[in-house]
């Protein structure tokens, strides 16, 4: 009986469908991510220059994220990982913004200390926001 508890208290529901979390205490992409761009990185990459400023991203032990950037200010939401894929969901911005709750798919690799992550396929994430908050930055641990 208490491994049963203990296995519903680690894996956790994620939602009507079920789906179990994956955030193992572990992994290196676990924790508290910054970042900034400038106005001149933004306009050489031809982005958005509204962006420019801070960025911060919170990977937590119980598959709960933050997010934050200059423009849309934070939001929160849940991730599951399987391998080097994440996943991204709940996100109350794009709920708000897009009325339904729909997941991005990310790959996510660390290289010298440096987060990445990498939509899936172009278009893998319907929502905007948190696809240029993951997307633009290479998020340094803090």
């Amino acid at each position: 009986m208490r491994r049963l508890a203990l296995i519903a208290v680690v894996v956790g529901v994620w939602g009507p469908g079920g789906a179990a979390l994956a955030a193992d205490s572990s992994q290196p992409y676990l924790g508290t991510w910054a970042a900034h761009l400038s106005l001149d990185q933004l306009y050489d990459l031809g982005l958005d220059p509204r962006l420019a400023g801070k960025f911060r991203l919170v990977l937590r032990t119980n598959g709960t994220y933050t997010t934050f950037n200059s423009l849309d200010g934070s939001s929160r939401g849940r991730f599951k990982t399987s391998g080097r894929r994440i996943v991204f969901a709940h996100d109350v911005g794009c709920e708000s913004a897009l009325g339904v709750d729909q997941a991005g798919v990310y790959r996510w690799s660390i290289a010298q200390g440096r987060l990445k992550l990498t939509p899936m396929r172009i278009g893998s994430d319907p929502c905007g926001g948190r696809w240029q908050t993951l997307t633009y930055p290479i998020w340094t641990k803090r």
